[in-house]
């Protein structure tokens, strides 16, 4: 009986998801995604016209590959395999992914504290 995994990904690309710069690295069965801002990531999770998020989320469970989307370095939402959307993600707009509060609000700090200095 073969273990292989449906998909592995690996892939290192810089592309714009609707004016917003997004980088995208693949390690296997995660798939991390920077956002250059909350906005990018709000642009890239609420189903962009070039990225539609509802389409991506249920391929993704299938493939059993995980996306992490990252603001500044913070974990802000996650789509893929064992992803339980909760009321959060409902509210703003993202029922396909895991949106973490925390994560959230890390960006938004380090936002801030780079304006500042």
């Amino acid at each position: 009986m073969s273990t292989q995994r449906p998909l592995s990904v690996t892939a290192e690309l810089q592309l714009e998801v609707e004016g917003h710069p997004v980088t995208v690295v693949g390690y296997g069965d995660l798939v991390v995604v920077e956002a250059s801002s909350l906005r990018g990531a709000r642009a890239l999770l609420g189903g962009a016209t070039t990225l539609p998020v509802a389409e991506v989320g249920p391929s993704l469970r299938h493939a059993d590959v995980t996306v992490d989307v990252r603001v500044r370095g913070a974990s802000v939402a996650r789509l893929g395999p064992e992803v339980d959307a909760g009321l959060v993600s409902r509210a703003v707009g993202v029922p396909d992914a895991t949106v973490s509060l925390g994560g959230v609000a890390l960006a938004g700090l380090r936002w801030l504290s780079r304006r500042r200095g």
